[in-house]
């Protein structure tokens, strides 16, 4: 430890000569001994933002549209109808295909 007291006191003995000044030059600004005071005696934000007054005057809420959701035509059968008229003759073929095939294996079984 050096004659000084050590790093702890020097720092301690620093902190307190800065508040000190701070107080110094608060004492400067305000002379008196209150402090500067709320601007605002109501803090019931929400219900003045609310209020008509307030609204009158602001700007209306920005309506932002999102984009529409793109359908996987291989999975959704009306958008692959809009895409090609004829998918929904293709489809039902293909079904009754599927029901003739199956009809007839069945047979060919018993």
């Amino acid at each position: 430890q050096s004659q000084s007291g050590g790093p702890l006191k020097q720092w301690y003995q620093r902190r307190v000569r800065g508040t000190e000044e701070a107080f110094k030059a608060l004492n400067q600004i305000y002379p008196s001994d209150s402090l500067p005071r709320d601007m605002m005696k109501n803090a019931d934000l929400t219900r003045i933002i609310n209020s008509d007054e307030i609204q009158r005057v602001v700007r209306p809420t920005k309506v932002t549209k999102r984009p529409a959701l793109k359908k996987n035509p291989l999975k959704n059968v009306s958008v692959m109808v809009r895409l090609n008229p004829y998918a929904k003759i293709a489809k039902r073929a293909a079904t009754l295909a599927l029901l003739k095939r199956a009809k007839a294996r069945a047979a060919a079984v018993n």
